[in-house]
């Protein structure tokens, strides 16, 4: 006859690997949610660059601010400096 604790020791196990995926899997959502957004990023600095100076004018920014923002990596998004990341 098999002991409960021999027959147990599956459940056991599976009980420790499911943090584990849960983990994973969370790392995974992370890291592709994080390449959407930098990817969106990257695309609003190129179209931030490419306005003329009527249009920065229109929406309250200099060239130089422009060319500040635009020029940033795109990993650099804000929320990490303090602000509010969107």
């Amino acid at each position: 006859m098999i002991s409960n604790a021999r027959r147990m020791e599956p459940d056991r196990r599976q009980r420790r690997a499911a943090p584990a995926a849960r983990m994973l899997r969370n790392a995974a959502v992370w890291l592709a949610l994080a390449l959407l957004r930098w990817q969106e990023l990257a695309q609003q600095r190129r179209r931030l660059l490419a306005l003329d100076d009527r249009m920065l004018k229109d929406i309250g920014i200099t060239r130089a601010e422009a060319m500040r923002e635009g020029t940033r990596p795109f990993w650099d998004a804000p929320g990490l400096d303090g602000t509010r990341w969107p």
